[in-house]
């Protein structure tokens, strides 16, 4: 069990408090600190997180439509192919079965502070296909476009984080 101070969590469900005052959560949900106004994840692969938001942002056309394709492009950039299927919100289950990420809980009000790489993976709400894309660092979003990091889905789905791990 990991331990973080309670004003740290602020936005988690899953907590328990512990004997000393502090809180823990399950290894399953990483611990997430600020710090430089971006989140700090355990576990991290900070440089492939890196990795997959430069691709992401040298290959955006400014379109819309294509957020799939152009999200696993950047992940197939740097790992072996392993997303398919022609709706971004298929993603999800495959990037929780991935060696290569790791699925962590954050909150919506958290969304524009994940770090390079994260992927964050919207559920279908009334939207055909959902959404998918890769934070930059700096509160925005990529995919077939660059633009401010969505804290609610369009069609009401919900949000699924992913980071990548060494």
């Amino acid at each position: 069990m990991i331990k973080v101070s309670l004003p740290l969590l602020a936005g988690f469900l899953a907590l328990s408090l512990t004997a000393c005052g502090t809180a823990a959560l399950p290894t399953a949900l990483s611990p997430v600190l600020m710090q430089s106004g971006t989140l700090q994840i355990a576990g991290l692969d900070a440089q492939l997180g890196q990795n997959l938001a430069n691709y992401a942002i040298s290959q955006n056309t400014g379109g819309t439509g294509y957020c799939y394709q152009y999200v696993a492009q950047a992940i197939h950039a740097h790992l072996p192919g392993f997303l398919s299927g022609n709706h971004a919100y298929l993603a999800a289950d495959q990037l929780a079965n991935s060696p290569h990420f790791k699925e962590v809980a954050i909150s919506p009000e958290q969304l524009s502070l994940l770090p390079a790489g994260a992927v964050v993976v919207w559920s279908q709400g009334s939207s055909e296909s959902g959404h998918i894309s890769i934070a930059d660092g700096r509160g925005n979003e990529v995919s077939d476009h660059i633009g401010p990091q969505m804290r609610a889905h369009y069609g009401g789905g919900v949000a699924r984080v992913f980071v990548p791990v060494p």
